[in-house]
């Protein structure tokens, strides 16, 4: 082809056509500068249509992500919620006037009143996602605002985490010190028999500051599961984003 465009000005030229020429090869300069604009546009698609299937693989990684952390918040929202309703049970029963043998499961339901669920969520594609400066040009917007507003709530809430623990292992401490303890965690994965000594975690009930113990543990499990409860909203909504982008053509 380029010998055929060759041999037509040379043509051209020895017949001394020269007004012929310079418009031949004004026509020639055109058709290159279309061929490089044609490459040109070839080459953005290409570009664009990987970075779209990145995106999308980036979406769908995060979606997973966040789905199978939404099924280990629900299994600690439950958790905490059976907390709280353990704490409220034995706070029915509280008080100098309690009869012995009235609250026959104190020993199940004190255990319970120590359990602590610490959301421990996968971060790994979300931290990706920012470090390598994927979040900014994601072009769900709606995402976007959710993925960026997540990282400020999430910071807060393991700052609330730290304290809810902190508060846990007082309460535990008070346990080891107050009760006994081998009757709280008899049977069950170490198979412990019950305690031989001649008490009873039913006297817990007669003190007032196991009583100020379990209220508290019922202000300190609800923060957490406010926080637990908000977290799955939002995870819901970043998950309902992601389906939105898959849905599009």
């Amino acid at each position: 082809m380029i010998r055929f465009f060759r041999n037509i000005r040379q043509r051209l030229l020895s017949e001394n056509k020269f007004t012929r020429y310079l418009i031949y090869a004004l026509g020639e300069i055109i058709l290159v500068v279309i061929g490089i604009l044609i490459a040109l546009q070839i080459n953005n698609w290409n570009e664009n249509r990987k970075l779209a299937q990145q995106e999308k693989e980036t979406i769908a990684s995060l979606k997973l992500e966040f789905e199978k952390n939404l099924n280990s918040l629900s299994g600690d929202i439950l958790s905490l919620q059976g907390v709280i309703q353990a704490c409220n049970t034995l706070l029915e029963h509280t008080g100098p006037d309690y009869e012995f043998g009235t609250l026959p499961e104190v020993d199940s339901l004190v255990s319970m009143t120590s359990r602590m669920s610490v959301w421990d969520p996968s971060l790994y594609t979300l931290s990706n996602i920012k470090s390598s400066g994927k979040l900014s040009n994601l072009s769900n917007e709606e995402l976007k605002i959710l993925l960026i507003e997540w990282e400020t709530f999430y910071t807060n809430l393991l700052d609330w985490g730290d304290f809810y623990v902190e508060r846990g292992s007082h309460y535990f401490d008070y346990l080891l010190e107050n009760s006994l303890n081998r009757n709280l965690f008899s049977g069950g994965p170490f198979r412990l028999d019950a305690s031989k000594f001649d008490r009873t975690n039913e006297a817990l009930l007669l003190k007032p500051d196991f009583e100020n113990y379990i209220t508290n543990r019922v202000f300190i499990n609800g923060f957490m599961l406010g926080y637990y409860e908000e977290a799955k909203e939002r995870i819901t909504a970043m998950i309902a984003q992601c389906e939105t982008y898959e849905e599009q053509p």
